[in-house]
């Protein structure tokens, strides 16, 4: 039996005042490509809210990318250091 993470998320009952806040925890809790946001009201100024996501499709997916820090050369510092030298630049 295979566990699949569920698609649509449902908060109930917020005040009209925390209805950002509550969406955007949503999205952050979800973490995947949002796919519709429903906001129902309920009675007097509160609401539900359905946060539902489809799955990033593999091409899109972020990638971890290693980074290869690149150490300075000192040969290519006395090439230049010689060509200053040759041109008679001050240093």
């Amino acid at each position: 039996m295979q566990l699949t993470k569920s698609l649509s998320v449902t908060e109930t009952e917020i005040p009209l005042y925390l209805l950002p806040q509550a969406i955007a925890r949503q999205i952050r809790k979800k973490g995947d490509a949002v796919y519709r946001i429903s906001v129902k009201r309920t009675h007097w100024h509160y609401y539900n809210i359905s946060v539902r996501t489809k799955a990033i499709k593999r091409e899109l997916s972020p990638v971890t990318v290693a980074l290869l820090a690149l150490l300075p050369d000192t040969d290519a510092g006395s090439a230049r250091k010689e060509r200053r030298e040759q041109r008679r630049c001050a240093p």
